[in-house]
Protein backbone atom coordinates (compact mmCIF):
# COMPACT_ATOMS: atom_id res chain seq x y z
CA UNK A 1 0.00 0.00 0.00
CA UNK A 2 1.49 3.34 -1.08
CA UNK A 3 0.17 5.24 1.95
CA UNK A 4 1.89 2.83 4.34
CA UNK A 5 5.25 3.57 2.71
CA UNK A 6 5.03 7.32 3.27
CA UNK A 7 7.11 8.71 6.13
CA UNK A 8 5.31 11.72 7.63
CA UNK A 9 7.50 14.79 8.20
CA UNK A 10 10.34 13.11 6.24
CA UNK A 11 9.02 12.50 2.73
CA UNK A 12 8.10 15.06 0.15
CA UNK A 13 5.87 13.52 -2.51
CA UNK A 14 5.52 14.03 -6.25
CA UNK A 15 2.16 12.79 -7.54
CA UNK A 16 1.74 12.14 -11.27
CA UNK A 17 -1.38 10.88 -13.06
CA UNK A 18 -1.20 11.17 -16.82
CA UNK A 19 -0.35 14.78 -17.62
CA UNK A 20 -1.32 16.01 -14.13
CA UNK A 21 1.39 16.53 -11.55
CA UNK A 22 1.74 18.06 -8.08
CA UNK A 23 4.18 18.01 -5.21
CA UNK A 24 4.18 18.67 -1.48
CA UNK A 25 7.35 19.40 0.47
CA UNK A 26 7.91 17.45 3.71
CA UNK A 27 6.90 20.57 5.67
CA UNK A 28 3.29 20.13 4.48
CA UNK A 29 3.00 17.20 6.92
CA UNK A 30 2.79 19.84 9.69
CA UNK A 31 -0.63 20.90 8.35
CA UNK A 32 -1.72 17.47 7.05
CA UNK A 33 -0.29 14.80 9.41
CA UNK A 34 -2.64 12.02 8.26
CA UNK A 35 -1.27 10.20 5.15
CA UNK A 36 -4.76 9.79 3.64
CA UNK A 37 -5.50 13.52 4.02
CA UNK A 38 -2.04 14.40 2.71
CA UNK A 39 -2.64 12.36 -0.46
CA UNK A 40 -6.20 13.65 -0.90
CA UNK A 41 -4.99 17.25 -0.85
CA UNK A 42 -2.10 16.42 -3.17
CA UNK A 43 -4.53 14.90 -5.70
CA UNK A 44 -6.69 18.02 -5.49
CA UNK A 45 -3.62 20.18 -6.05
CA UNK A 46 -3.04 18.16 -9.24
CA UNK A 47 -6.60 19.00 -10.33
CA UNK A 48 -8.09 15.59 -9.57
CA UNK A 49 -10.81 14.48 -7.13
CA UNK A 50 -9.52 13.68 -3.64
CA UNK A 51 -10.64 10.06 -3.99
CA UNK A 52 -9.04 9.51 -7.43
CA UNK A 53 -7.05 6.30 -7.79
CA UNK A 54 -6.10 4.76 -11.11
CA UNK A 55 -3.49 2.67 -12.90
CA UNK A 56 -1.74 5.78 -14.25
CA UNK A 57 -0.69 7.08 -10.82
CA UNK A 58 2.99 7.39 -10.07
CA UNK A 59 4.29 8.44 -6.65
CA UNK A 60 7.84 9.56 -5.96
CA UNK A 61 9.30 10.35 -2.55
CA UNK A 62 12.09 12.78 -1.82
CA UNK A 63 13.68 14.47 1.15
CA UNK A 64 14.99 17.97 1.65
CA UNK A 65 17.61 19.65 3.78
CA UNK A 66 16.44 22.79 5.50
CA UNK A 67 18.78 25.44 6.83
CA UNK A 68 18.92 29.05 7.91
CA UNK A 69 21.77 31.41 7.30
CA UNK A 70 23.01 33.08 10.44
CA UNK A 71 22.90 36.81 11.06
CA UNK A 72 26.18 38.60 10.21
Amino acid sequence: DALAQLRPEIDGVIFTAGHRRATFLPQVWEQLPDPAQFMAHLKQKAGLPANYWGPDIQLERYSVKKWKEGMP
